[in-house]
């Protein structure tokens, strides 16, 4: 049997022989309709050069109308707030028609680059949940599979090449609760999370640091914990230990997350603390197995976690359909709410505030925030 050349498929489809080779290296100089026809052409005939990446891009236009499976991965996190998020994941694969491939990724695993068996089958998407280290996500770009990701590193710019990043605002809505602390006429006003591995952490740590600046008042850096934690603050003795490093107590923490919060009023209330009389505490996420356990209700910010799992998935079916348009990066808007724990005194009211969603920081296109199955 004959090798297929290009010159033969370049024969076939009328078009130059550059241009073909430049389509099947899957160059950005070739319009997409015509790197799809190419490629197309060059499948039929058998040119057994094709690359994977180019290959999985022609299978992945082939397969829309097939049942799809998309595979995602998290680490063996000990907090409530995946949960809805998971569910909110699986509730929107389920109006797509889509399967479901759910892996936790162990601490050794991601140290050795190990990737789940579930990567070696033949999958259409990978939504990724946890930030991990650079060479792991590394390893899983290898596969050549379109990838959303929940969240980023510090540095965002490390990730935006690989894929389209959907993450929750963080700076403006802490920037709000910090404010209102602020307003009360606290000055002492701490903070706590690690603000080391992720944007959302560290963009949240940004807002506290904004809302003292236009107020005019200098961080403490005695009463800031933002080091590196083993489990990121997600255990009490990591957060019992940030506040017994604190060189006093302060008349506000501004914490991270619920998580951090929660550990942070039941170790107050153990030395004989009182919230909000005696210290204000804030949280993120509004999660409601720990507000179920906490007394007053803590302010915090509202993801609206299901919803954020639907956008990942939407965003990861736009891909699908879409994949020569730019990487995004999707901002999904949150809400404060104001609660009896930040109100250290009883006449002064809350202001009422909610930070408006914001979308696609690269580019406003109203497509994007359609739901597409």
């Amino acid at each position: 049997m004959k090798k297929v050349t290009i010159q033969d498929v370049a024969r076939e489809l009328n078009l130059s022989r550059n241009t073909v080779a430049k389509a099947l290296n899957n160059s950005d100089t070739v319009s997409y309709e015509t790197r799809y026809l190419v490629i197309e052409k060059a499948y039929e005939m058998g040119y057994s050069k094709l690359s994977p990446v180019v290959l999985n891009q022609f299978k992945l236009r082939n397969k829309m109308d097939e049942t799809k499976t998309i595979v995602v991965l998290n680490r063996r996190e000990v907090s409530y707030f995946w949960n809805n998020i998971i569910m909110g994941i699986s509730d929107e694969l389920n109006a797509c028609g889509c399967k479901l491939q759910f892996n936790f990724i162990s601490e050794q695993d991601e140290k050795n680059l190990v990737l789940p068996l579930d990567l070696q089958a033949d999958i259409s998407g990978i939504i990724i949940l946890s930030v991990f280290s650079k060479e792991y996500i590394n390893q899983i770009m290898k596969r050549n599979i379109p990838v959303v990701f929940c969240d980023a590193p510090r540095n965002i710019q490390e990730i935006v090449p690989y894929g389209d990043i959907v993450i929750c605002e963080s700076m403006e809505s802490v920037k709000t609760i910090t404010k209102s602390l602020i307003d009360q006429g606290m000055t002492k006003i701490g903070f706590i999370g690690d603000i080391t591995y992720c944007k959302t952490i560290y963009d949240r740590y940004l807002g506290y640091l904004s809302a003292l600046n236009e107020a005019g008042i200098k961080p403490d850096e005695g009463i800031i914990a933002t080091y590196h934690a083993k489990t990121r603050f997600y255990k009490p003795e990591e957060v019992e230990e940030a506040i017994e490093r604190f060189a006093y107590i302060p008349e506000a923490i501004v914490c991270a997350n619920d998580d951090i919060a929660f550990y942070t009023i039941r170790y107050l209330n153990s030395k004989g603390l009182s919230v909000p009389d005696d210290v204000a505490v804030t949280g993120y996420d509004n999660t409601e197995e720990m507000s179920k356990m906490m007394d007053p209700f803590l302010t915090t910010v509202r993801v609206g976690n299901q919803r954020l799992g639907r956008r990942l998935v939407q965003q990861l079916m736009w891909r699908l359909q879409n994949p020569s348009f730019p990487k995004e990066i999707i901002y999904v808007g949150v809400e404060v709410i104001f609660r009896q724990s930040s109100k250290k005194k009883a006449t002064q009211k809350q202001p009422e505030a909610a930070v408006p969603e914001i979308t696609d920081a690269y580019n406003n296109s109203d497509e994007v925030e359609e739901k597409i199955c």
